[in-house]
């Protein structure tokens, strides 16, 4: 028995296609949004003023239902106030849900996709790898893909190496308990990446909408979680009116240069079968 669990409370655009790359390997898979941002304020600063907190474009709710109706999914609502073990809190309310442990549990972002065989080179590593519990995926990162268009010839940023992506996570029936941080890898100082897989990342490929929402809750929520301070005018200088000349685009104040640029890249069909 092998799960996956996703959280989601904005980012439908390449949900379909994440769910598409992984779900042949995976036995149950759960979806768990939320309606409101983890951190509700009045007003954020934006751009030298004071603005009203920002309304969710997306309809994830009614969109996660109509299009994830077999009985393969289980769809949840959850709220909380941090991200902090989000998905250690998930995969217990999973277990509730079914009363069962899997064997494995691998934790996913909407904005994430497999390639084909990923999952399987993954799952055997772990196994391989038996003094760990979990395996972290890095992401090449597409940057303003066009998903209208799906032209496998897009751009994206270099890897960061230490950028967690999804984690593949193996269940000790004997302590069936996760704690994760703010993403779903292990509390502990030492993070074990997967030496083989890198995965597809979409995040900065959603729609402008989205992407100014995403942006606005992050200038609400960095320091309730000693995050660094975005850049107010990341979204409109670097992202939403980006060519190839722009440089420095890192949404970081002060950390603008560690993502220099975005350059040329044909996305293999190992992932651009899930995007077409």
């Amino acid at each position: 028995m092998k799960w996956a669990i996703y959280r989601i409370h904005y980012g439908i655009d390449y949900l379909k296609n994440s769910i598409k790359s992984i779900e042949k390997d995976f036995d149950k898979i759960f979806i768990f949004y939320s309606e409101k941002p983890w951190i509700i304020k009045d007003k954020i600063k934006y751009k030298n003023q004071y603005i009203n907190f920002p309304k969710n474009p997306e309809k994830v709710k009614d969109y996660i239902i109509q299009n994830f109706n077999s009985s393969k999914f289980i769809i949840e609502n959850y709220e909380c106030n941090t991200p902090f073990n989000q998905f250690g809190n998930l995969f217990e309310l999973a277990k509730k849900k079914l009363n069962i442990l899997p064997l494995k549990v691998l934790f996913m972002e909407p904005d994430m996709i497999f390639g084909s065989n990923q999952l399987n080179i993954l799952n055997k590593e772990l196994n391989l790898k038996f003094w760990i519990n979990s395996l972290i995926c890095r992401q090449i990162e597409t940057w303003k893909y066009d998903n209208i268009k799906k032209n496998k010839y897009t751009y994206r940023i270099k890897l960061r190496k230490r950028r967690t992506g999804a984690v593949l996570w193996k269940i000790n029936p004997k302590k069936p308990v996760i704690e994760t941080e703010f993403s779903g890898a292990p509390q502990d100082k030492i993070k074990n990446f997967s030496t083989f897989i890198n995965i597809l990342n979409m995040g900065f490929s959603i729609n402008k909408e989205t992407m100014l929402y995403k942006h606005l809750l992050a200038l609400a929520a960095y320091e309730s979680i000693n995050e660094s301070e975005p850049d107010e005018y990341w979204y409109e200088n670097k992202w939403l009116n980006w060519n190839e000349k722009v440089i420095d685009l890192d949404i970081s104040k002060g950390s603008q240069s560690t993502i220099k640029e975005a350059f040329k890249y044909e996305i293999p069909y190992k992932f651009y079968q899930f995007l077409k």
